[in-house]
């Protein structure tokens, strides 16, 4: 029994050591380029309640004349990986180099059009998540990109289509 006490402690701490790892997910470190934004959303009581609208956003400087309200990418490039595998510990990831669309409409045909202003654009993209208070979400983003988020409180109640 002596000879295997030691081998049982080796074996129990080993196994303890492994799995409180499996607990801390290790993110990677962004590329040049490139940042990372942890969205940390504020505790409320019923988060079942709720579900978390993402959107990214960038500050543009447009003409003064110009009603931009959005811009497009392809949301497949959005890709969702994990810290932790097979799936714990989503984080996600746009390319540094990510084509967007922007369509510029002119308010007034007499307004100085050579006048820039500052704006923040917000993607037209609507990613809904479940709200979870407890983790932070990583995003790895274009350096110039920010997280945008709102909150939006939903019923369990489900309603009949009227035909």
């Amino acid at each position: 029994m002596k000879k295997i006490l030691p081998y049982l402690i080796f074996f129990l701490v080993l196994n303890f050591s492994f799995l409180s790892g499996q607990n801390n997910p290790n993110y990677p470190e962004p590329d040049k380029g490139m940042k990372r934004v942890d969205l940390k959303l504020p505790k409320i009581e019923n988060d079942k309640d709720y579900k978390v609208e993402i959107k990214f956003a960038m500050e543009m400087e447009v003409s003064e004349c110009s009603e931009i309200n959005d811009f497009s990418f392809n949301i497949k490039n959005l890709e969702e990986k994990y810290a932790i595998a097979p799936y714990r510990f989503p984080y996600y990831v746009l390319p540094k180099e990510i084509p967007v669309d922007i369509i510029s409409l002119n308010k007034q045909s007499d307004c100085d059009k050579s006048k820039k202003v500052k704006k923040k654009v917000l993607s037209s993209q609507n990613i809904f998540k479940e709200y979870n208070g407890h983790f932070a979400i990583p995003f790895y983003i274009p350096e110039k990109w920010t997280v945008e988020y709102r909150l939006w409180k939903v019923t369990s109640e489900f309603k009949n289509a009227v035909l």
